[in-house]
């Protein structure tokens, strides 16, 4: 297998990039901040400039720690970066920060590195707001004994993350490729007699022999075919009810090979033989996303015209789109009015929704994905991960099957 990473020089290059950006705005410095430990939802910032990410469990503060299963960068807009961790104990030397502090008590931690050099008292602009927590922030300014000027800054890192480097490209391929075995692998799994969870577990096996973990599945059939997942307890699929011939089942998998995400979605009916109604349902399904892939022109299609494509193909076609009220059996699309979003070190912004204006650019990465609805029917569900060229897009999913029926 050959290797994937991004080159060392590409870390200090973002970093400076950031700098600058931080500078532009009046900031002394940022925190860029990171929750990683057993959860892949929010490491990218922190592993985007430093390819680091805590080991450690998030687990609650207690007397001698804090804010386990985070990190922080401060990274003064005319200095050197420095990492500060809860734990470090890392045998494969990946970390791209020369200067590393490991904290257990990692809130005062930061605040110690802000008083060495100088950072204290001055605008800092904080990334990360998502992992940043209420309790962090206490912590810090109780050890500080003042308030902290912090601004939101996270627009900084969204901007650099939303295009893709060479070295990027080519690890979002790969995560491509190995979405494509997790999901033919899941799908196989989906006959009669196995549950969803043993249609989950044969897909487990492939990602992680393959260098990934699983954010989620969100996987339902049959009865609950109308629902996004099928259990709303943990874990989020059925292990009790065997899949019998004639379930609609519809699979959302999503999850980092190697940092990067693959998060796409396939639908199907156990034994391959929909009824009428199921066929046009999937059928749709898989012509909507691909009418909105079709429509990309790099550099003057926004994100809100995705969104409106897809919704005018929805009225068209005879389907219920994201504002319909009469569709009652698609609860989730009604209160996700979105056709997907960037994609890279997680599930990223923009978002393909109708008040946003970004203009897709060449080197961006989607997710483009809807779940489409009949009553009576059930719910599908399909998605593709894209890579935006100079052209138009190239599909990165297009070699897993659309159709896994007959």
């Amino acid at each position: 297998m050959p290797a994937f990473h991004i080159p060392d020089s590409e870390f200090a290059e973002r970093r400076a990039k950031a700098q600058a950006m931080a500078k532009d705005m009046g900031l002394d410095a940022l925190i860029v901040w990171s929750r990683s430990g057993h959860s892949v939802e929010a490491y990218g910032d922190l592993y985007y400039l430093t390819n680091f990410v805590s080991l450690f469990p998030c687990v609650p503060d207690r007397r001698t720690w804090s804010s386990r299963g985070h990190g922080a960068l401060i990274l003064p807009v005319d200095g050197d970066p420095i990492l500060v961790t809860d734990y470090l104990d890392d045998p494969e030397d990946r970390i791209k920060v020369s200067d590393v502090r490991a904290e257990p008590d990692l809130a005062a931690g930061v605040v110690d590195v802000l008083k060495e050099t100088g950072l204290l008292g001055g605008k800092l602009g904080m990334v990360g707001m998502m992992s940043f927590l209420v309790s962090a922030l206490r912590r810090m300014e109780d050890h500080a004994g003042q308030r902290l000027d912090l601004t939101d800054a996270d627009h900084i890192l969204d901007r650099l993350r939303v295009i893709k480097s060479p070295a990027e490209i080519a690890l979002m391929r790969r995560s491509a490729a190995v979405g494509v075995k997790w999901m033919e692998a899941t799908m196989g799994a989906v006959i009669e007699g196995n549950t969803e969870g043993d249609a989950v577990g044969a897909g487990l096996a492939v990602l992680a022999a393959n260098g990934g973990t699983q954010q989620d599945i969100a996987i339902s059939s049959g009865p609950n075919a109308q629902h996004y997942m099928g259990s709303s307890g943990v874990p989020h699929w059925n292990v009790t009810r065997p899949l019998q011939t004639g379930d609609l089942v519809h699979i959302d998998q999503w999850g980092p090979v190697n940092g990067y995400y693959t998060d796409f979605a396939r639908s199907t009916v156990v034994g391959g033989k929909p009824s009428d109604g199921q066929r046009e349902l999937l059928d749709g399904n898989v012509a909507l996303i691909h009418h909105i892939i079709a429509s990309i022109t790099p550099n003057r299609t926004t994100f809100g015209d995705l969104y409106r494509t897809g919704a005018k193909w929805l009225d068209d076609n005879g389907f219920a789109n994201h504002k319909s009220t009469g569709d009652e059996t698609n609860n989730f699309s009604r209160l996700f009015p979105c056709f997907g979003h960037a994609l890279g070190l997680g599930i990223d912004g923009p978002w393909i929704v109708d008040d946003e204006d970004t203009v897709i650019a060449p080197n961006m990465t989607l997710a483009i994905e809807a779940l489409v609805s009949k009553p009576g029917v059930g719910a599908s569900n399909f998605e593709e991960n894209v890579l935006v060229t100079e052209k138009g897009a190239e599909i990165l999913t297009a070699d897993c099957n659309s159709r896994f029926w007959a």
